[in-house]
C-alpha cells in the first residue's frame, strides 16, 4: 500500500545534481500529469515564482526535455531522461569523453558559440576525473556545468559593453558633486582636476562603466594631498630667493602628468613675481603647484578650454592661503 500524499514529489538526487533541483521537480511534475498547462503548472507549484517557472521551462524546452504539445507540456518520447532514473548505471568519465552531438545542437539553442563549448571540455573533465565520482549521465553533467558558465560569460559580455572610453565631454554627474560638496572639497579645485582626470584616462585608453566612482576617488586623494600642503603650522613669510619647492609639489604635479624638469624651470619666475609683491603665505608651496598648472596648460595651447576662467597672473590669487 504507497501511503504517499498525492501531492508529495519525489525524484532521484542524480537527476537534481545534473540539470537542477527546480529544473527536476517540474520535469517531475510533468510526468506525473503526462501533459500539463502552463498555467496550471504555475498554480500548482506557488512556492516557485511565476517568472522562475517560465525560465525554466524555457530551458527544458531548449535542452528538449520536454514539448510544448496541443495538449499542454509533457515529457519528450525519445528524451535520455530516463536514463538517469533509478535502476541505470553509473560510470565514470572516461580518459577521451566529449560531449555527444545532441548536447551540441542543445546548447547551439542558447546561441553558445562550439568554441566555447570545447574550450570548457578539458576543465570539466579534470574536476570529475580528480573527484573519481561517477554519473548516470555525463552530457546531462556538462549541460548543467556549461550553462552555468554561459551565464557567467554572458554576464562578463554584458558588464563588458556597457564600459566606455571616456570622452572631453564627459562631466561628473550631480550626485558626483553633492558627494564632493558634502566632504566639503572646493567646487573650484574640482573643476580644475576634471580637465586632468580626462586627459590622464584618455591616454590610457581605459574603458570603464564607473568614471564617476573613479572621479570621486581621484579627487579625495588630490584634496588630501593639497591640504596636506597648505596646512603649515609656521608663521606667514616672505618668498626669498633660496625658496624651492617641496618634494610634495612634485608628486602632485606627477599626478597631473607634469614632469619635474617643467615645474623646475618655473621656479625663478614664480620666486621673482613673489618677491616684487612682498606678500607674506603660510605655505608657498600650493601656490606654486597653481602656477606650474597654468604654465603647462598654457604651454600646451589648451589653457582657453581648461582654464577659460583664468586670466594671466590668476594664478597668482587664487586658493589664498
Amino acid at each position: 500500500m504507497n501511503d504517499e500524499p498525492k501531492n508529495t514529489l519525489n525524484f532521484q538526487s542524480e537527476i537534481a545534481k545534473t540539470i537542477g533541483l527546480k529544473e527536476s521537480i517540474i520535469l517531475e511534475f510533468i510526468k506525473r500529469r503526462n501533459s500539463v498547462e502552463l498555467d496550471d503548472l504555475i498554480d500548482e507549484l506557488d512556492f516557485i515564482s511565476e517568472k522562475k517557472i517560465k525560465q525554466l521551462v524555457d530551458r527544458l524546452l531548449k535542452l528538449k526535455l520536454i514539448l510544448n504539445s496541443t495538449n499542454g507540456l509533457c515529457l519528450k518520447k525519445d528524451t535520455k531522461y530516463s536514463s538517469l532514473e533509478k535502476g541505470s548505471r553509473k560510470n565514470k568519465i572516461s580518459d577521451g569523453w566529449k560531449p555527444s552531438k545532441d548536447v551540441y545542437k542543445q546548447l547551439n539553442n542558447f546561441e553558445m558559440s562550439e568554441d566555447f563549448i570545447n574550450q570548457k571540455i578539458p576543465e570539466f573533465m579534470t574536476y570529475w576525473k580528480d573527484r573519481k565520482d561517477s554519473s548516470f549521465s555525463w552530457d546531462y553533467k556538462f549541460i548543467k556545468y556549461i550553462l552555468k558558465e554561459w551565464r557567467f560569460e554572458e554576464q562578463k559580455l554584458h558588464k563588458e559593453s556597457k564600459k566606455t572610453q571616456i570622452t572631453n565631454q564627459w562631466k561628473p554627474s550631480n550626485d558626483v558633486i553633492r558627494i564632493l560638496d558634502l566632504a566639503e572639497i572646493d567646487r573650484a579645485f574640482v573643476d580644475d582636476a576634471l580637465p586632468e582626470f580626462i586627459l590622464y584616462w584618455k591616454e590610457k585608453k581605459t574603458t570603464s562603466d564607473i568614471w564617476n566612482s573613479k572621479f570621486i576617488a581621484h579627487i579625495k586623494n588630490q584634496w588630501v594631498r593639497y591640504k596636506n600642503l597648505i596646512s603649515n603650522p609656521n608663521r606667514p613669510s616672505k618668498m626669498n630667493t633660496e625658496w624651492s619647492p617641496s618634494h610634495d609639489c612634485y608628486d602632485v604635479l606627477y599626478l597631473a602628468k607634469i614632469s619635474k624638469p617643467f615645474a623646475e624651470k618655473q621656479i625663478p619666475e614664480f620666486r621673482l613675481y613673489w618677491i616684487e609683491t612682498g606678500e607674506m603665505r603660510n605655505c608657498w608651496n600650493s601656490k606654486f603647484i597653481q602656477h606650474v598648472k597654468y604654465k603647462w596648460h598654457n604651454e600646451r595651447g589648451d589653457s582657453k578650454n581648461i582654464l577659460s576662467r583664468l586670466k594671466d597672473h590668476e594664478w597668482a590669487v587664487n586658493y589664498k592661503n
